[in-house]
């Protein structure tokens, strides 16, 4: 999301470096994440939890320091409900499943944003994205059947492949409105994010409560309650602020790429503590995938150089 065009050496370096370092430290949400649920905050509470705190410094922030108006309110609302969306199946994913199988998932969202771009905007697909789709289906298929059925093995899987549908929906949606400010946008997508999170988790104790426990007690939110909304304001808001005021300084396929230090943050953090335990097979997969983004970021990238 170039917001702002490329700018000066300098803004591009740190706007790089303020992306590669927010992604990076994402992938290791789940260590924290995994703990929350370990301690009595289990899988969508956490997710609130988390979202409430940041959005306490998020909102505060925005109203302060962006630039709103009232005519955003409309693609406030889209890019809230999008990123919010997005944001709470990917953290109960990586709680739910497997955390590298969920990121590689997620990064399935350039080819969703290409083909809701075909469908809300007739924007055409090359043959070389198409390329790129034939690439992802062939990994997902690989991922998550290990040559088997490609089905999502949970709901952890699910919220994964949701995660990327909805970030991707909501960036396509947000098609020319380059004047929103990360103030006002990361601000409206924690606040979204926590309400969801609410409403969903109460709907999965109801139907799935096996999959979503009950809500903590006031006990255990108390004894949890420093270092989840140390998180939540310190690390998440600082972070999603970080990623969407660093792409208004460098192209966008360029802060594409710059996210994807989130997988190898991810791939490494769960080798070194035996957090992930896919097959080799399932590893192809997620390399076919990753192919794919790339392909698809440079044919993006191709296409606005030659129109």
């Amino acid at each position: 999301m170039n917001l702002m065009g490329i700018s000066s050496p300098n803004l591009k370096l740190r706007g790089s470096l303020s992306i590669f370092f927010s992604a990076s430290v994402w992938g290791l949400f789940w260590i924290p994440l995994r703990y929350f649920d370990e301690s009595g905050v289990y899988s969508l509470w956490a997710v609130a939890y988390i979202n409430l705190a940041a959005s306490l410094i998020a909102l505060p922030a925005a109203w302060m320091f962006g630039s709103f108006k009232r005519k955003d309110i409309k693609w406030l609302i889209v890019m809230g409900l999008g990123m919010g969306a997005a944001n709470i199946f990917y953290f109960a994913g990586i709680i739910l499943s497997d955390v590298v199988r969920v990121i590689f998932l997620f990064y399935l969202l350039p080819i969703w944003a290409t083909l809701f771009s075909k469908l809300l905007y007739s924007i055409p697909i090359g043959k070389v994205r198409m390329g790129a789709i034939g690439f992802a289906i062939v990994g997902i298929w690989l991922l998550l059947g290990a040559g088997g059925w490609p089905l999502p093995q949970n709901i952890g899987d699910v919220f994964g492949i949701l995660a990327g549908m909805f970030w991707a929906l909501g960036l396509t949606m947000m098609r020319g409105q380059s004047e929103l400010d990360a103030w006002t946008v990361s601000a409206s997508a924690l606040s979204f994010a926590f309400v969801m999170a609410l409403i969903l988790g109460t709907i999965m104790y109801a139907v799935v409560p096996n999959l979503q426990p009950a809500p903590p007690s006031l006990e255990t939110s108390l004894a949890i309650i420093v270092p989840v909304f140390a998180f939540g304001m310190i690390v998440l808001w600082t972070t999603m602020f970080g990623q969407l005021w660093g792409a208004k300084y460098v192209a966008a396929t360029t802060a594409a790429l710059l996210t994807m230090s989130e997988i190898l943050a991810a791939t490494i953090s769960t080798a070194l503590l035996g957090a992930s335990n896919l097959p080799w097979i399932s590893w192809v997969g997620a390399g076919l995938i990753l192919i794919a983004i790339i392909i698809d970021l440079f044919a993006g990238s191709a296409e606005k150089s030659v129109a």
